[in-house]
């Protein structure tokens, strides 16, 4: 279960994290505050004002901290990263992304609808190979880019409500990786 009936989000919390990549080690669901919920929302809308041009920096920063995840992307494999960066499915797949995040954030307070966007989500990606460890790739790009927005002044409640929303889309990735096998 995703979240709690008292308005509060099931979320992974992991352990043995190493540059935000879980070495597969992970404790039991926890549950976002409404601080956390806060945080999230209140963050998202500096994002979100800038989407296109935001999702293009997630995805660069992610191809930086991690070039192997540029070989899931054929059309980019093997090219320089300012090539990537001005690739015209770059741009379309970085505004997919951030459309499926925000349908993922206006549901928090709707687990039945928020459970159905990320399993679709991961079901998606399972099919091509992406599954836990790579959702758990793109946390530290964000955090930095939400550092960035931020101007330097995110938090400790910011980064702990952002890796457990993606701790629970890992975690659904993962599901859905095992139904696959």
């Amino acid at each position: 279960m995703l979240i709690s009936s008292e308005k509060q989000k099931a979320v992974m919390t992991e352990n043995g994290t190493h540059n935000g990549v879980s070495n597969g080690t992970t404790s039991e669901p926890s549950a976002l505050s409404e601080q956390e919920l806060e945080a999230i929302n209140e963050t998202w809308t500096l994002i979100w004002n800038d989407k296109k041009n935001n999702g293009i920096e997630l995805f660069i920063k992610l191809f930086t901290h991690f070039p192997e995840s540029q070989n899931f992307f054929k059309d980019f494999k093997g090219l320089p990263i300012e090539e990537v960066r001005e690739h015209k499915k770059l741009r379309a797949h970085a505004l997919s992304v951030m459309y499926a995040l925000k349908s993922f954030i206006d549901n928090l307070d709707d687990e039945e609808t928020l459970d159905a966007l990320v399993r679709k989500n991961a079901q998606n990606h399972a099919e091509r190979g992406v599954g836990e460890r790579e959702v758990k790739m793109l946390l530290p790009a964000f955090l930095e880019l939400l550092n960035e927005q931020l101007q330097e002044k995110t938090t400790d409640l910011h980064k702990s409500a952002w890796t457990k929303l993606f701790g629970v889309i890992a975690l659904v990735a993962r599901e859905e990786q095992n139904h696959l096998k």
